[in-house]
């Protein structure tokens, strides 16, 4: 009985890892990889306003179910949803943050999601002597 036990779960993971590569878990069939080019994983992006720019680039051949791409700045969506390749991120506060760029249906349903690139928003401190205004 014991022996029958584990050749299920290791049929099962066996499954498991099979889906996963076929990508037949969690991704949508059809679906085509979308990258994020821009800023590049650990960038250091020095913006004192917290304006960022974010590329992303898909594979040639995306299908027609793919409807728009929404960009998520530390799990939460950042710009409005569009079908573009560049996006400006406004009031990103200083620190680390990360990103990921979602595929998405005409429904909002996510086909593919992009690798995560963390990265640095970089802000000149309000305390540097040298940002101080000089008297006219």
């Amino acid at each position: 009985m014991r022996h029958l036990a584990y050749a299920s779960q290791t049929s099962f993971r066996t499954a498991i890892v099979v889906m996963l590569l076929l990508g037949w878990v969690g991704v949508a069939a059809g679906a085509m990889p979308i990258r994020i080019v821009a800023p590049l994983q650990n960038d250091v992006v020095h913006n004192n306003e917290g304006i960022m720019r974010v590329d992303v680039e898909l594979d040639a051949g995306i299908g027609p179910a793919a409807q728009a791409i929404r960009i998520l700045l530390d799990g939460k969506p950042a710009a409005p949803d569009a079908f573009a390749n560049s996006f400006t991120l406004e009031g990103v506060e200083r620190g680390e943050h990360w990103l990921q760029a979602l595929l998405l249906d005409a429904q909002g349903r996510t086909l593919q999601v992009s690798d995560t690139v963390f990265f640095t928003m970089w802000q000149a401190s309000v305390n540097n002597p040298a940002l101080k205004r000089r008297p006219r």
